[in-house]
């Protein structure tokens, strides 16, 4: 039997790669790849919502820079003096009654509430009376008319020496204090209180029974 060459020797076969060694490493690719673009798009939603929340922040600043922090004074002023019952003259013990008519201005975009209004009045420097006038609402940018009534005691007045000086000249001249607690509520969420304050001279004219009230009968915000 002949022996083979060395040439003819049998050479070692390439290793066999199977398909499946290929799609292997193409689903790892693909699970790099697509990893790789989750954490892009969760990336990009995280600066979305960062941008969206500072946005957001922004516009409420504004908005309550425009609001909250921009309530205009409600305008308070008296606007007349009506005398219901009673009389300063002759000594008379019988207590008075007024009626003083007042008007609440309200320049904001939102609704200002007030509670009850009380009115102390004054002669010489003494209180002689007080009135209260019922809680009430201004609309938007609306005026209300607020009626308030009040007593003057006439004990009280009788019993202040200067009183027989002003009965001889006919006339009685009188201030009130009226204090009106409210608030301005923005939004329905942003409160904003207000105290308006309202020092008024008015003048009785015991001849006629007339009553007028001075040009100072302005009220004072205090927001």
């Amino acid at each position: 039997m002949a022996q083979q060459s060395p040439d003819q020797q049998i050479k070692p076969l390439a290793p066999f790669i199977s398909s499946s060694h290929f799609n292997f490493q193409e689903d790892q690719d693909y699970a790099f790849t697509h990893s790789k673009n989750i954490r892009i798009r969760k990336f990009i939603q995280c600066c979305g919502c960062a941008t969206a929340i500072v946005v957001l922040l922004v516009i409420i600043v504004l908005v309550l820079g425009f609001t909250v922090y921009n309530v205009k004074d409600p305008q308070v002023r008296t606007n007349g003096i009506t005398l219901i019952s009673g009389t300063f003259a002759n000594g008379s013990t019988d207590n008075v009654t007024i009626l003083a008519d007042i008007s609440v201005k309200n320049p904001n975009a939102f609704t200002f509430r007030f509670g009850n209004a009380r009115t102390d009045v004054y002669y010489n420097g003494e209180e002689i009376g007080n009135g209260e006038s019922p809680p009430g609402k201004a609309k938007p940018r609306r005026t209300i008319r607020v009626n308030t009534t009040m007593e003057i005691i006439a004990k009280k007045l009788l019993a202040i020496p200067n009183l027989d000086t002003d009965l001889k000249d006919q006339a009685l001249n009188i201030s009130s204090y009226t204090r009106i607690d409210g608030k301005v509520k923005i939004l329905n969420i942003f409160s904003r209180k207000v105290v308006v304050e309202m020092n008024c001279t008015i003048t009785y004219n015991i001849t006629t029974g007339s009553i007028k009230n001075g040009d100072n009968c302005l009220g004072n915000v205090d927001i």
